[in-house]
């Protein structure tokens, strides 16, 4: 490739990584509705005419969002995917990180806009209920697993793993307005409470060993 479409390139990517930054900032502080593209454009440094050079719409944006936060969140269980047996403290790490936006706080808010959005369209709906119908997978075959192997028992692994997407959302909740109801568990914290109550007696008595 010639350098000058090289360039041409690389620059058009920065453009569009510059304005998916900026809407995720002003998605956060704004909220989704009242942010304009305008916004978004000046936020980024760039004009409308640059804008709409890489999305068409508003909602546009939005999807590239969910796109990222979901794929993002696929690759955080996909780093602790492994073959075999499980052990507790594998699940509750796989968890931890799930739940956890340390790198990127602004997610948090940005989570209740998909949500509210999902309501009115039935695009980011679909894509919101593909991206949970296939973490409801993993991280129940991860429970599964764990029950196979004696360290956890697991009456269903469907619905612990359901359990444990509920407990990320309220934890996204909490942490995106404040926790005003107390203080807010820190990831390990909840996806420990999740996975203790399920440990084996056996699995129970060798975290203790190990802790000693």
């Amino acid at each position: 490739m010639p350098k000058s479409t090289l360039d041409r390139f690389e620059q058009r990517k920065l453009t569009r990584a510059r304005l998916v930054d900026a809407a995720l900032h002003l998605f956060s502080t704004s909220g989704y509705e009242h942010a304009t593209v305008d916004d978004i454009s000046q936020a980024a440094g760039y004009s409308k005419g640059a804008y709409y050079f890489h999305f068409s719409t508003k909602d546009d944006i939005l999807l590239e969002l969910l796109r990222i936060w979901a794929e993002g969140r696929n690759a955080v269980l996909a780093a602790e995917a492994s073959d075999g047996a499980r052990s507790p403290e594998s699940i509750e790490r796989m968890l931890a990180n799930f739940f956890s936006y340390q790198d990127a706080p602004a997610w948090y808010a940005v989570l209740l806009e998909f949500w509210a959005q999902a309501v009115r369209n039935p695009e980011v709906s679909k894509r919101l209920s593909q991206a949970y119908a296939g973490w409801r997978r993993q991280i129940a075959e991860a429970f599964e697993q764990a029950s196979a192997s004696g360290v956890l028992h697991v009456e269903s692994a469907q619905d612990a793993a359901a359990v444990a997407l509920a407990a990320h959302d309220g934890h996204a909740v909490q942490r995106a307005i404040g926790s005003p109801g107390g203080k807010t568990m820190t990831p390990a914290e909840l996806a420990e409470s999740l996975v203790a109550p399920l440990e084996t007696v056996q699995a129970a008595g060798q975290r203790r060993r190990a802790a000693l």
